[in-house]
């Protein structure tokens, strides 16, 4: 089962402070309900956990997590994900890329493009349940993100 998942925001931030939380790990993951960062496994690699729930089925994975481009310049950020489901019913990827731009009111515009291959259990309830699931999970987490961003401004 695959779903592609376009999603945009703002934050007042600006491009300094926010591209800072976006390539390190421990400050964006925790901002990503039901994800942890567990080590450092290289440059640009990382080992962690992703805990989802869809309807009735919840599942969990053991994730590796690469940073495959971080491209200041261009502001721009090429995310993949790998997980198998900690039961051994089936896995999930996913790659994201992260596009900022200058927002309307001199923040910074986020634009996130997600493909997102779910195989096992969670595939059987489709691609409308992932979406619906995605958008929450991304609305919690652009919350998670702007009150971050918020408090690393005002201890600034």
């Amino acid at each position: 089962m695959r779903a592609n998942l376009e999603k945009s925001f703002e934050v007042p931030q600006g491009t300094e402070l926010v591209w800072k939380h976006l390539i390190d790990p421990e400050e964006i993951m925790d901002c990503v309900p039901g994800v942890s960062i567990d080590e450092k496994v290289g440059d640009n690699h990382y080992k962690g956990k992703v805990g989802m729930k869809f309807g009735p089925i919840g599942a969990k994975y053991d994730a590796d997590i690469y940073y495959d481009k971080i491209d200041l310049e261009n502001r721009k950020i090429e995310l993949t994900g790998n997980g198998v489901d900690v039961k051994g019913h089936g896995n999930a990827e996913m790659k994201m890329t992260i596009d900022l731009s200058d927002g309307k009111d001199g923040g910074v515009k986020l634009d996130a493009i997600m493909d997102v291959t779910i195989n096992g259990k969670i595939a059987q309830f489709g691609s409308r349940l992932i979406t619906t699931v995605s958008n929450q999970l991304f609305n919690q987490f652009v919350t998670n993100f702007s009150k971050k961003l918020k408090a690393a401004e005002a201890a600034v």
